[in-house]
């Protein structure tokens, strides 16, 4: 299940918490909540999971770029070598072959800062996303914990009033 989906859910649980009179938290169970928070644990990794596949999608691309470049070397090489068989073509064999030579290179170049760019963007949005992600579950905690009395039978989410420090006595 997509880590969203668990956020809904437990934007959902506290909405059908009972409303606390005169304040704004909200009862809610406390194990739904324990349960969805741990459904979110597992699924963050899949997040994580999802990041190395992009950075191993760039390593590939940049892989093919390369091996590309390679092939193209090889086959620039090939045909100065091909040129080479006759004196006066000899010159423009040289000329070609660095061409192709230099084309394979910006090919190369340019799949590279692609992928690096495709990467940076893939990554930077996963960021964004953690990010809100992280910041709507502390919302969900700083509204769960605050005032919360487990210390007594069905105290739970309960407020505990105002402490006043006791009086000595005279």
């Amino acid at each position: 299940m997509a880590i969203l989906q668990l956020i809904d859910q437990l934007h959902e649980l506290v909405n059908q918490g009972i409303p606390i009179p005169f304040s704004a938290y909200r009862l809610v169970r406390a194990r739904e909540v324990e349960q969805l928070l741990e459904r979110m644990r597992i699924n963050v990794p899949s997040s994580i999971r999802e990041s190395e596949r992009t950075l191993s999608e760039r390593d590939r691309i940049i892989a093919d770029a390369r091996a590309e470049a390679d092939r193209i070397l090889t086959e620039a090489r090939q045909q100065a070598m091909e040129m080479v068989s006759e004196r006066n073509l000899l010159a423009t064999a040289q000329l070609e072959a660095e061409r192709i030579i230099e084309e394979g290179k910006q090919i190369a170049r340019r799949r590279t800062s692609e992928a690096d760019q495709y990467a940076v963007q893939v990554l930077q949005e996963l960021a964004q996303h953690l990010n809100m992600l992280e910041q709507q579950v502390n919302n969900g905690i700083s509204l769960l914990q605050p005032g919360r009395d487990a210390g007594s039978p069905g105290g739970e989410g309960r407020e505990r009033g105002p402490q006043r420090p006791s009086q000595p006595k005279k």
